[in-house]
């Protein structure tokens, strides 16, 4: 009887052990099941990548002002016929340069317009100094006080460049005012050159 107890004891521990480990592997596959199960429900969201650095500089605006840029159209020519000491004799002469190209007096406007070569675009012949409206110089209208210390010229540019009569008169009228001694500007403000001539000739 005692010769088989140490085997007796040697198949318990075995029992103890494998129950042990059976014990083991039950709890881990209980505790591992929920987690997996939890992670399964996750929805499968993934980062999209953001950004590039090179991708969003593409995207934003240059401000260095070297991307090309849209040429923008002409609406319309001006010139400003400044004179720098307004006498009554060269509000005269005015008055009579205006009476030489026929110029009508719009009093809805209180401008002048000149019909030239294309009465369909006419010149408009306005005030400078406060800039807008004149008076009717033509029918005496600004005798009382008041001074002509300059004009502007305004005409649109024609469709096609061929049919440039009107913009010709529009350069002579600018040269006209001059010899009356006033100081022609362009759209800039800058004194007019032969260069602003031919670039409104086209």
């Amino acid at each position: 009887m005692f010769d088989s107890l140490p085997a007796v004891l040697g198949v318990v521990a075995l029992l103890g052990s494998l129950a042990a480990a059976g014990l083991a592997l039950y709890l881990s596959v209980a505790f591992l099941r929920p987690q997996r199960a939890a992670r399964s429900a996750e929805p499968d969201v993934k980062p999209r990548p953001g950004p590039t650095s090179e991708s969003t500089q593409d995207s934003l605006p240059s401000r260095s002002g070297n991307g090309p840029r849209r040429a923008q159209a002409v609406t319309a020519h001006s010139l400003f016929v400044i004179f720098p000491e307004p006498t009554s004799e060269i509000q005269a002469d005015v008055v009579a340069w205006l009476r030489k190209v026929e110029a009508r007096y719009d009093s809805v406007f209180e401008v002048f317009n000149v019909a030239g070569e294309q009465p369909a675009n006419p010149i408009k012949v306005a005030n400078a100094f406060p800039p807008g409206t004149l008076p009717d110089l033509l029918n005496g209208q600004g005798s009382d006080g008041f001074q002509l210390r300059g004009l502007s010229l305004l005409v649109k540019p024609p469709l096609r460049r061929s049919r440039n009569q009107q913009m010709h008169v529009f350069v002579a009228f600018g040269r006209e005012l001059e010899a009356l001694g006033g100081e022609v500007l362009d759209a800039d403000r800058q004194p007019a050159t032969e260069q602003t001539y031919e670039r409104i000739l086209g």
